[in-house]
């Protein structure tokens, strides 16, 4: 199985009323799909993680725009698989936690098929963890199957 880090973009924003507007307008005027998102407050500023379908234009529409934009690979490499009522969260979690990969974040998408829903998660060893999901017969996803499956 290929190696299948989805490329997450994210941007540093005031935490203020508006600029979470000011920034998703930026992709909305380009017609730049959000697949997944996550906000998380730290004080003055949030963090908005993203998936889009087109993660260069947004990285660059955004950094054009005045947003300062989180560039390590921390922040920018994350892995998509799909859970259901079959594959629940706690044993998709349990699986990469069992081989010493830490869980850094997660959250989910808005992509959902056949009552299944895509999470995103950062991992401490993506390569690894994949590999694992899908031993395991847990759906890895590329960021092609995201855009695909995105409605």
């Amino acid at each position: 199985m290929p190696h299948l880090p989805i490329p997450q973009v994210s941007v540093f924003l005031d935490n203020r009323p508006g600029s979470l507007f000011d920034a998703m307008s930026q992709l909305d005027r380009n017609a730049i799909k959000i697949l997944a998102l996550t906000i998380a407050d730290a004080g003055e500023f949030g963090l908005v993680r993203l998936i889009t379908a087109e993660p260069q234009k947004a990285a660059s529409l955004l950094e054009d725009a005045g947003f300062n934009l989180a560039k390590s690979k921390k922040n920018t490499e994350v892995t998509a698989f799909f859970s259901s009522g079959h594959d629940h969260i706690s044993k998709n979690n349990k699986i990469p936690g069992d081989e010493g990969i830490n869980i850094e974040y997660a959250y989910s998408s808005a992509v959902h098929v056949g009552g299944k829903v895509a999470l995103i998660v950062r991992v401490s060893d993506s390569e690894k963890a994949e590999k694992l999901l899908a031993a395991k017969g847990i759906e890895v996803l590329s960021l092609v199957q995201l855009k695909n499956n995105f409605k």
